[in-house]
């Protein structure tokens, strides 16, 4: 899969490109089904799959006092296209310029002269363009015109209820990581370098990992204590995870702190993956060392419980 920043690194012509536009974050069940069809449209014409994105998220830009949290960084998101099967994805910088750019131009200077789109697929509620008015309606009108045929695909549901990403930030921050990574197709993740703390866990007979989010706009699940897997090194352990400000300490930053199960190495400064399986319970101050020994005690023996049941 080619992966090209902006539109000036762009071949002189792609092979009968099939596109969608978008910003695709999380890349979920809804997100795949509309790919799946960029693929299948491009395998019928003998094209090329393409994903046309935005970098940042068109809402920092916009409207960036209530841009949502991402749940995937770009260098998350590359891997998971490839997976898919797309041969390019195209990253456009998302600035002010292109932000009040009609959806009319857009369609006719990058979708057609820029990348020679035969094929566009859109989510049926997707809008692009000023005042958003690159709808599916407009995109039937212009089709005939500017030599690109339309399909217009359904939203993916779960219980009735449409798979956006905004339904899964909200299921994150109610700490329902479970019913999140249903969404997703995958249990939600996250990667990070393993940082010094405060060493308290290790004074305590726990020792933890504390997770060092390269990238401030990750969307977070709720505080509370999750049952995780922890890729290190290539291999995979369960783990207990603490995500919150660690209030028997005394509040502080929010921090992510991993005790992972049945290993004890010198890892610091390594990049390991956190793996969102289930919730344990919300975080809670303890009146005492001793009384917190006993609930992570116990929250170690339900993520083993958790994943042993797994496996069966």
């Amino acid at each position: 899969m080619e992966v090209y920043l902006g539109l000036d690194g762009l071949p002189d012509g792609m092979v009968k490109p099939v596109a969608t536009i978008g910003a695709f974050d999380g890349i979920h069940r809804g997100h795949q089904q509309l790919l799946g069809r960029v693929n299948a449209r491009a395998k019928e014409i003998g094209g090329s799959g393409v994903l046309v994105t935005f970098e940042p998220h068109p809402q920092q830009v916009i409207a960036p006092g209530t841009a949502p949290p991402l749940l995937t960084s770009r260098e998350e998101k590359i891997p998971l296209l490839e997976s898919i099967g797309l041969d390019a994805v195209v990253i456009l910088p998302f600035n002010r310029k292109l932000s009040e750019m009609e959806a009319e131009d857009f369609v006719i200077g990058i979708l057609k002269e820029a990348i020679g789109v035969r094929f566009l697929v859109l989510g049926h509620d997707h809008a692009f363009g000023k005042g958003r008015r690159g709808r599916p309606e407009l995109l039937r009108q212009m089709a005939p015109e500017h030599g690109f045929d339309l399909e217009v695909v359904e939203a993916v549901r779960d219980n009735g209820n449409p798979i956006t990403s905004t339904l899964i930030r909200n299921l994150l921050k109610e700490g329902a990581v479970d019913k999140a990574g249903k969404l997703l197709g995958r249990p939600y993740d996250m990667k990070g370098l393993v940082e010094k703390g405060e060493q308290r866990g290790r004074e305590i007979g726990w020792p933890t990992a504390n997770i060092a989010l390269p990238l401030p706009e990750k969307c977070l699940p709720g505080d509370g204590i999750y049952a995780v897997r922890t890729i290190v090194r290539d291999r995979v352990y369960a783990g207990a995870c603490s995500v919150g400000v660690r209030p028997t300490f005394g509040s502080g930053s929010r921090t992510i702190e991993v005790h992972i199960l049945d290993f004890n190495e010198d890892i610091y400064g390594e990049s390991v993956e956190v793996r969102f399986h289930q919730r344990i319970r919300d975080e809670r101050a303890f009146d005492g060392v001793e009384s917190l020994v006993k609930q992570i005690e116990s929250d170690v023996a339900e993520t083993r419980s958790i994943f042993e049941e797994e496996e069966h």
